[in-house]
């Protein structure tokens, strides 16, 4: 399994450091590609219970919204405009096959959880210095991942959230913050030598931030494999499970990081 893992992370690297480096329209495609197969997982893991979501409303609502995005539409217009065409024609749906309520509910989040959250990398993309800053989510989400896994395998002995994720602990969890805080703050010295000019004080906070919203992305993430009884969301990453099994934190920290800057730029 390690093995499978580090052959994935050595082909799936570069990759995504070539998405982020070439950007423009393929760094476009390549989010839609994301919250697209996201959200094939997470109706698939809705097929382990009782809820009878309608995938295709999700994928539909899902194609315009990242159409219209691309094309420079206003985002929370055009959210709020699809929203509530799904609500609809998923209501529309559900009375007519006589389905219980809820999967309105589990079809229209699926379309704010995955295809709304991926989408903020995009957001972010299009800010001043976008091109720099879209780099801050992947990279507090990774060392979030591995601060809390090597402090958490070294220390951890009290149980974070054990009725979701039974490994995961506190100890873990201040690791994950420190390693996203540090990062962003590295990252932060090289960004403004860069010429993007915001005070390191900020890179430090929106380190922190994304510490926490992290690990919040992956218990959410943990929280729905349990409800769905599954292990992995998918294996289209052999070692890692599926997108939503490796992006499960890029989902939290990427609204983290756009609402951050969009705030500060408000403020400054």
């Amino acid at each position: 399994m390690l093995k499978t893992r580090i052959i994935s992370a050595v082909i799936g690297l570069p990759l995504m450091i070539s998405t982020l480096i070439i950007g423009g329209k393929f760094f476009y495609l390549f989010v839609f590609l994301l919250s697209a197969v996201g959200l094939y997982e997470y109706y698939r893991a809705f097929s382990n219970t009782d809820y009878k979501p309608t995938p295709w409303i999700g994928y539909s609502v899902t194609i315009m919204y990242y159409f219209l995005i691309s094309i420079s539409y206003n985002s929370f217009i055009t959210l709020s405009i699809l929203i509530f065409i799904a609500l609809l024609l998923t209501f529309l749906d559900t009375i007519k096959k006589g389905y219980n309520i809820l999967n309105v509910a589990v079809t229209v989040l699926g379309v704010i959880y995955v295809s709304y959250l991926f989408s903020n990398l995009i957001f972010i993309y299009n800010k001043t210095s976008g091109n720099i800053l879209v780099w801050l989510p992947f990279l507090t989400a990774w060392f979030s991942d591995t601060g809390a896994y090597f402090i958490g395998s070294c220390f951890g002995k009290n149980k974070l959230c054990p009725s979701v994720s039974p490994k995961k602990t506190i100890e873990g969890a201040v690791g994950g913050i420190i390693g996203s805080a540090a990062i962003s703050t590295l990252a932060g010295f090289i960004f403004i030598r860069m010429g993007y000019q915001i005070n390191i004080i900020h890179y430090l906070f929106i380190g922190l931030l994304c510490g926490i919203t992290s690990i919040l992305g992956d218990l959410s993430a943990s929280s729905i494999k349990r409800f769905c009884k599954i292990k992995d969301f998918g294996n289209i990453i052999p070692g890692h499970g599926g997108v939503l099994d490796r992006f499960d934190s890029i989902l939290f920290t990427a609204p983290t990081v756009y609402t951050y800057i969009t705030i500060m730029k408000e403020l400054l």
